[in-house]
């Protein structure tokens, strides 16, 4: 599948999905499957229901942020659809989330009357916002981790040193965005080795900057878009705390964002599978396990919660978010 500018998805997606897949077999056989089942049944079907109407919600607000930094300028529908399909292909073709972007940008531009640049310049600034509840997520989970563990001096040191690359790499993204003449003297360079004119890429360069200038000016976007992007941390977060509950733990609200911090982190990894379903499974089985819980209640709760309410639920209706944008953009 794929149309004109939009990372397409293939063979190599649908055979590296399996392959995610078949890593889980021998996930299942190593823990307590039977057990596993059961506890299953105990969770029961209203706890998934209500999971999957706070992914929804998480969803919604994400691409509420996004239509506050449009300024509105595009229908909700549209950048609702438009959202969930970036979700969808960030899950098929795993690169760091760099592909849904791409779409996100291309289909954008398609259903509204926002140029290239004023298109990128509202999903970078939507990333850079993103990126808050993230960091913080981050910060909260490692130190619930320290508090549990007394980690050694040098791994602690490895995890902050993370932490603050993270936050310098989307500072250096911002201040580039910025100052256009960086980005400017960039591709004079690449020119200069190439041999080739960007005039073109130049123009976008300089309507993107000037576009998020202009946009980091707009206070109330910013906050509304950052309020949203909590409330996308919390809805996103929710499920997991809602499958505890329901197998009878009432778990810290920081042992909760540390395993959320270490879904979200398996997810942005670019190992090549898509969603790196299976490796997920096997980190999130044996994390949870580490913190004490029997096997057969951390295959349960990683197989419903990361598996079911995330992998597939993103799947299913991302894949129809995609094919609703592909038939509107045909019309």
């Amino acid at each position: 599948m794929g149309y004109e500018g939009t990372p397409r998805i293939g063979k190599k997606s649908i055979l590296l999905l399996l392959l995610g897949i078949t890593l889980m077999i021998p996930l299942l056989a190593a823990f307590d499957l039977n057990k596993a089942i059961r506890s299953l049944r105990v969770i029961g079907l209203i706890p998934v229901i209500l999971s999957f109407i706070s992914i929804h919600l998480g969803v919604f607000f994400y691409n509420t942020g996004w239509y506050e930094l449009l300024e509105r300028r595009a229908p909700f529908k549209d950048v609702f659809l438009i959202g969930w399909t970036s979700l969808f292909i960030n899950l098929l073709i795993p690169a760091g989330s760099t592909t849904g972007e791409v779409a996100r940008t291309y289909f954008i531009t398609k259903k509204s009357k926002i140029s290239l640049g004023q298109a990128l310049s509202t999903i970078v600034a939507h990333r850079v916002v993103m990126i808050v509840p993230f960091i913080v997520s981050i910060v909260l989970g490692m130190s619930y981790l320290v508090s549990l563990t007394g980690l050694e001096h040098n791994t602690l040191i490895t995890i902050i040193v993370s932490i603050i690359m993270l936050a310098i790499s989307f500072y250096l993204i911002y201040k580039l965005s910025m100052e256009e003449s960086r980005l400017l003297s960039l591709i004079e360079f690449f020119e200069r080795k190439l041999g080739r004119d960007f005039i073109k890429l130049k123009e976008i360069v300089i309507e993107y900057s000037k576009a998020f200038r202009n946009l980091m000016r707009k206070r109330r976007e910013l906050a509304i878009s950052l309020i949203c992007a909590f409330l996308n941390w919390i809805f996103d977060m929710l499920p997991i705390f809602i499958y505890f509950y329901a197998l009878g733990y009432w778990i810290d609200p920081l042992m909760g964002i540390l395993i959320y911090s270490v879904s979200i982190i398996m997810v942005l990894i670019p190992i090549g599978i898509p969603g790196n379903t299976g490796i997920r499974e096997w980190v999130m089985t044996g994390l949870l396990s580490a913190m004490g819980f029997n096997r057969g209640d951390a295959l349960a709760i990683t197989l419903v919660s990361s598996t079911i309410t995330v992998f597939l639920n993103e799947l299913v209706f991302g894949f129809i978010a995609y094919l609703l944008v592909l038939r509107g953009i045909h019309r």
